[in-house]
């Protein structure tokens, strides 16, 4: 007896294991390509994250360099050399009130030259 056949005059097992080869083809290919992908997104995270510390370091450059222009030492040095300013003294400083007393309204005039 060579094997058994069904009604249909088929042998039973062999397209069952044939489906089964198929599947599991078809399974190994699926793998190899989430495989693929799953490699494509590691290395992106990798290039990205070393992105991300590359512009972590320029941040800190540009904290450290705003921090010394900013400093009040250099900034008072800059204004006595190069725009002669001084500290405000106590008798330059006036009250709202004095304003116009000090500063008073200039007054258009009306008159139309003809």
């Amino acid at each position: 007896m060579r094997g058994q056949y069904s009604a249909y005059g088929q042998r039973s097992g062999g397209g069952v294991v044939f489906v089964l080869f198929l599947v599991g083809v078809i399974l190994t290919i699926c793998l190899y390509f989430v495989k693929m992908r799953a490699q494509t997104a590691k290395a992106e995270a990798a290039q990205l994250e070393q992105i991300v510390r590359s512009e972590e370091i320029a941040i800190k450059v540009l904290k450290a360099e705003l921090a010394h222009l900013e400093s009040p030492s250099r900034l008072s040095e800059l204004s006595s050399k190069k725009l002669e300013l001084s500290p405000i003294q106590a008798s330059q400083m006036i009250i709202a009130k004095d304003i116009v007393e000090i500063f008073p309204l200039r007054v258009a005039e009306t008159e139309v030259q003809p």
